[in-house]
């Protein structure tokens, strides 16, 4: 069995990624657990794993923990905490999916530098996913879902609210895409919350085909979290 861990700063990350698992594994014979991790905040009480999913993953060619550490600076540290383990029980790929914000995008490379630094690297390289400055930046780059949203949702009615064009600016440039995605659906009275009800309403929306082919090619971190998965997938039974 081919086992994957993904560590994710909190339930957006997760809920994407799921979703994207399931979509490269196609008909893969995939089990997924999931981990909830909460508390360990300085050190002061301990970290808290609740688990939803798959426990028992006999039976099944492929196997993908997904890891909700809970907030942004903890997905290394639970890395860290958990590399041994992990190694022990034969996962070939560790990957960790971050946003950039609250930093700037003056402080990409260092978050990237940081990552790294002191993280064991053999037998297995953890990667790390940023993205810039928020997930949400994917979600707004994958347009076409606003019309699925709303019909009235259309990219030149959001350039001209708003003044940029989801359709040929770089997403990865706004300040706060997440608050861009709340604008933008309350244009329409609707409402995007970091709720699971939220989250899984706009996921659902997303044209994954779409985020495969094109959006791969134009947000490299985006590309490099495909390219990371499919190459898990690649060898089947």
């Amino acid at each position: 069995m081919r086992k994957l861990a993904i560590f994710m700063e909190g339930q957006t990350e997760l809920i994407f990624v799921k979703k994207l698992v399931y979509v490269l594994g196609d008909n893969a014979n995939v089990a997924i657990q999931e981990e909830r991790v909460r508390g360990g905040r300085r050190g002061r009480t301990p970290r808290v794993v609740e688990m939803i999913g798959t426990n028992e993953p006999e039976g099944h060619e492929f196997f993908v923990l997904l890891i909700d550490c809970g907030q942004d600076e903890r997905a290394k540290s639970d890395i860290l905490d958990r590399y041994h383990g992990l190694v022990a029980v034969n996962y070939e790929q560790i990957l960790a999916v971050r946003d950039v914000y609250p930093h700037s995008h003056g402080d990409v490379e260092a978050i990237r530098e940081g990552f790294t630094f002191r993280l064991p690297n053999d037998p297995i390289q953890p990667f790390l996913i940023l993205a810039i400055m928020e997930i949400e930046a994917w979600f707004l780059a994958e347009y076409s879902h606003f019309l699925r949203i709303h019909p009235d949702l259309t990219a030149k009615r959001i350039k001209h609210e708003f003044g940029f064009d989801v359709v040929n600016d770089d997403m990865q440039l706004r300040n706060h895409p997440s608050k861009d995605l709340e604008d933008i659906y309350f244009l329409e009275t609707l409402f995007y919350h970091k709720t699971r009800e939220h989250v899984e309403q706009t996921v659902n929306s997303l044209d994954f085909s779409e985020i495969r082919d094109r959006l791969a090619t134009q947000i490299t971190d985006l590309g490099e979290l495909i390219r990371l998965i499919q190459s898990f997938f690649a060898e089947r039974q």
